[in-house]
């Protein structure tokens, strides 16, 4: 367990200096409450864990990974509230996910710091005219989603060197090119004192996922609380977790057998076509794995009777599909999935409706008539505890938005309160909600009016959901941050439960285990990524900004504001305020302008291009390329990038792989170990398989010619022969580089 400060010496800690702390950053009143020139009175409790993150987090880019309900909002409004009060005139950012997030952070900060309603503004999709939030001088803090922001900043209209913090809420999403990795990238870029502030209830489930996430958001220090750590512990009455195990009935046994048939009938033609041993057990991993493995070989030219496979993989995974919605749904939910084949133009799903299993399954699920035992299950669960607690509130969790829908109409049937909580998106099975539809639910359900909330995974993420005396699991979920998410819905302020339903005899029994599991490692993840984060990340370019004196990057009006006729103000042309000439040479020697990039990303595309064909078929995760290429984590990526685009590198389940290594084991041909002895104007000598010597000239060479040097050893797809009287080798394609 980590050592942490004791909650009783809460002053004393407040008090205190030492390193990495200002003394006196954040008071405390009489009455227990936050004492600050920013923050409202009496409206922040004071709580020594979050009193010490913060304190931390001004100090460098901060990753904070917090149970929910402990307060994540409450450590970015700390911050926040004390860089705008250090560096009067610059602006803060707040970024989150979904606009109802965004407009709860604005409420948010509204009631805690000391902010007018002209001082804070919302970017979203839906605002038009924002070109005037950016340019107007009063507003201090910016509420914005991710992409509406790098819209903004891709036009030209935002300055980022304004802002002293910028907030990554939710930030577990920032993978691969989700706006929140490039929005962290052009900020540290472009502010020549950046600071980020990273926050979730959990990162990533495995140590590449976190690791991901930290480089992403260029993170230089990872704050973490677990349930057990003693400064938390007062403030989580806890949390008591049972599971229902259930049986699936008879009628949906028998759904169950046709789609097994179904998957069996595809298998056994994989197997005879040699893509499936006797003796492999197969699930979907399997076959997305050989899916995988045929698609990288179609890209790499190799197409042949092989690939007409990729298909039956589909169908195969299709009714896999079909077989989780009838154990673990409702057979209303696979119904619906039938019937959406059915309007499917991919050609997999076509010759599924064509098929007799397709007209089997579909008779066996309309004969269905029974609900899912779950169900029955959730109602029992939910009315019992209504009944013990009538004021309560039963917030109830469902993967599907059709599921979902039927048990809100069974809840009602049994006279329940209930109401449906699903997302906006378009282009999915089941009902859909506008924002302002979300706004009202979320508010019937605060006030009461709404006992029991079923919501899809919307509920899950960090909206401001009240307490809930009892949270269900519809299903279990083997994602660590999901299962975090969705325990912390209860056991805020009060002891509550969460229930979990799991259908015996199948996939949801290694979901309950897996979800379970990766939650309990999350805290033992984070203390190894930590150790392993490198000093300084940042490249700061300064001066470092002087608490008391204005923000040197501000936007300051190159005259005074005119007025028309009518006395109303023209907005002015805005510029940056010029930065001392003392910071000039570094902030130019740190940020490259955008040629400079495409430069580096040039020079770096054969350095990684090379460390791929070390790896061989085996190929490179990015973090692993960023850890073995010295170079800006932000470029290597751009290079691993450009060599996709240029077909010299297939993206396979989240690895990089060189396509001259997948046609080198799918295409005939032979294999040579080549060693460069001697190199020459237009020729080299080389060893061929440590036997034999032979002579390569320029033009039969058809690999990276970084690799014609003295001492360079690779394995290559070859062709040896003789002319006259000399042993020549023709190198089609270079398939693994040896150390």
């Amino acid at each position: 367990m980590r050592a942490v400060s004791p909650v009783g010496d809460l002053r004393d800690f407040i008090g205190e200096g030492g390193e990495g702390k200002d003394k006196g950053l954040f008071q405390v009143d009489e009455e227990g409450f936050v004492d600050h020139p920013m923050i409202r009175e009496r409206t922040v409790e004071a709580r020594s864990y979050q009193l010490e993150i913060a304190t931390m987090a001004l100090e460098a880019n901060t990753l904070v990974v917090l149970p929910t309900a402990l307060g994540k909002t409450v450590i970015a409004e700390l911050v926040a509230a004390e860089v705008l009060n250090r560096y009067p005139g610059c602006r803060v950012m707040v970024l989150a996910p979904t606009k109802p997030l965004v407009l709860q952070h604005k409420e948010s900060f509204l009631k805690h710091l000391r902010l007018e309603r002209e001082e804070v503004a919302a970017v979203t999709g839906e605002v038009r005219g924002r070109e005037g939030i950016w340019l107007d001088r009063r507003v201090r803090v910016v509420f914005g989603t991710p992409q509406a922001v790098w819209n903004d900043l891709s036009s030209g209209i935002v300055s980022l060197e304004e802002f002293a913090l910028l907030v990554f809420d939710e930030c577990h999403r920032s993978k691969a090119r989700y706006a929140y990795t490039r929005m962290a990238s052009e900020y540290v870029r472009r502010c020549p004192w950046p600071l980020i502030l990273a926050l979730t209830a959990s990162p990533g489930s495995t140590k590449e996922s976190v690791t991901e996430v930290v480089r992403n958001l260029w993170i230089e220090r990872i704050e973490w609380r677990t349930e057990e750590d003693e400064d938390v512990r007062p403030h989580i009455p806890g949390v008591k977790t049972t599971w229902i195990r259930v049986q699936l009935p008879e009628e949906y046994e028998r759904v169950r057998e046709v789609i097994r048939k179904a998957i069996e009938k595809r298998v056994e033609v994989l197997r005879s076509a040699g893509l499936l041993g006797s003796e492999v057990e197969v699930n979907r991993k399997v076959l997305l794995s050989i899916m995988e493995r045929l698609k990288a070989e179609a890209e790499a030219g190799a197409r042949g009777p092989r690939m007409r496979y990729l298909q039956v993989i589909s169908q195969a995974l299709s009714f896999y599909h079909a077989l989780e919605l009838v154990e673990s749904q409702h057979v209303l939910t696979l119904l619906n999935y039938l019937r959406s084949l059915r309007e499917s133009e991919l050609r997999s799903h076509v010759s599924i409706v064509r098929s007799e299993d397709y007209e089997e399954l579909l008779r066996a699920a309309e004969g269905c008539t029974v609900d899912h035992p779950k169900v029955t299950a959730l109602v029992t669960a939910v009315r019992t505890h209504l009944s013990e607690k009538p004021e309560d509130r039963v917030l109830v969790f469902a993967n599907i938005r059709v599921t979902a829908e039927v048990l809100v109409e069974r809840l009602r049937a049994e006279g329940i309160q209930a109401t449906l909580f699903v997302g906006k998106a378009e282009g999915k099975g089941g009902p859909r909600m506008t924002q302002e539809e979300q706004m009202r639910v979320l508010r019937d359900f605060r006030e009461g009016r709404t006992k029991v909330l079923v919501a899809t995974s919307i509920g899950e993420e960090g909206l401001d959901v009240p307490e809930c005396g009892l949270v269900v699991f519809y299903e279990p979920i083997p994602s660590g941050i999901r299962h975090i998410q969705r325990k912390g819905r209860t056991g805020r302020r009060l002891p509550g439960k969460v229930v979990i339903l799991v259908t015996e005899g199948t996939v949801e029994e290694y979901y309950f285990r897996e979800g379970y599991r990766r939650a309990r490692r999350m805290a033992a993840i984070l203390e190894e990524v930590s150790k392993g984060l490198r000093e300084v990340l940042v490249p700061r370019s300064g001066p470092r900004p002087i608490p008391g004196e204005p923000w040197p990057w501000r936007r300051v009006p190159v005259q005074q504001l005119p007025t028309t006729e009518e006395g109303s103000e023209v907005l002015p042309s805005v510029e940056a305020q010029a930065v001392g000439e003392a910071a000039k040479p570094r902030i130019e020697e740190a940020f490259r302008t955008a040629k400079e990039v495409r430069r580096a990303v040039e020079r770096t595309r054969k350095d990684v291009f090379l460390q791929l064909l070390k790896s061989g078929r085996r190929g490179m995760t990015l973090p692993e390329l960023m850890e073995q290429v010295d170079e800006d984590p932000d470029v290597v990526r751009r290079a691993a990038f450009r060599l996709v685009k240029e077909r010299k590198v297939v993206r396979m389940g989240g690895r990089f792989v060189p396509r001259s290594s997948l046609r080198a084991s799918s295409e005939s041909g032979a294999l040579f170990k080549v060693e460069v002895e001697k190199v020459g104007a237009g020729y080299a000598i080389v060893l061929v398989n440590d036997r034999f010597r032979a002579r390569m000239e320029a033009d039969m060479f058809y690999g990276p010619r970084e690799l014609v040097r003295k001492g360079s050893r690779f394995i290559a797809k070859a062709k040896v022969l003789k002319q006259d009287g000399r042993t020549l080798i023709v190198v089609h394609d270079v398939v693994r580089v040896l150390d």
